[in-house]
């Protein structure tokens, strides 16, 4: 073999011996995202700013809930069912001021019996049909809010309704 020959072939060597395998640079960047490539792209097309912090599947394996925040800080949640093998968004969660809750909602919840000022407020926009249900939270004996919501309100196509 010529010199030429032996140099080529030990920058082909040492080339082959540098690089990463196909399988670890998957393993790798697979074990960097917080959730799989298959959620995060349903997640995204649902929320298209999030930045996706962590997923925890059920323990049935049937749903799924991602949180993330939105550019502005904003954190949210996105809940995710799976139905013959497929997952779908179910529904996109965020904390909420009671002040910007639309006035038509906050009226129907004052006119409500056993009205209250909430504490918390939950906006779940459901991916069915476009609905967001405004869930209001109580304050207990110690200031906190209440486990559940105390009331929840249905805005869809400009009417508002307290849900049973």
């Amino acid at each position: 073999m010529t010199k030429i020959q032996l140099i080529f072939i030990a920058l082909a060597s040492a080339t082959v011996a540098c690089s990463p395998v196909a399988s670890q640079t998957t393993q790798t960047e697979a074990s960097e995202s917080p959730v799989s490539a298959d959620i995060a792209a349903l997640v995204s097309a649902a929320v298209p700013d999030i930045a996706i912090i962590g997923g925890e599947l059920n323990a049935s394996g049937n749903q799924y809930e991602v949180t993330g925040t939105l550019p502005n800080g904003d954190e949210i949640e996105v809940d995710m069912v799976q139905s013959n093998g497929a997952w779908t968004v179910d529904e996109i969660q965020r904390d909420i001021a009671w002040s910007t809750v639309p006035e038509p909602v906050r009226a129907v919840a004052v006119a409500a019996p056993d009205s209250f000022e909430p504490i918390r407020v939950i906006e779940s926009t459901q991916a069915a049909d476009g609905s967001i249900v405004y869930e209001l939270f109580r304050a207990t004996a110690d200031g906190s809010p209440s486990r559940g919501p105390a009331m929840e309100v249905r805005w869809h196509e400009g009417s508002a309704e307290v849900m049973p």
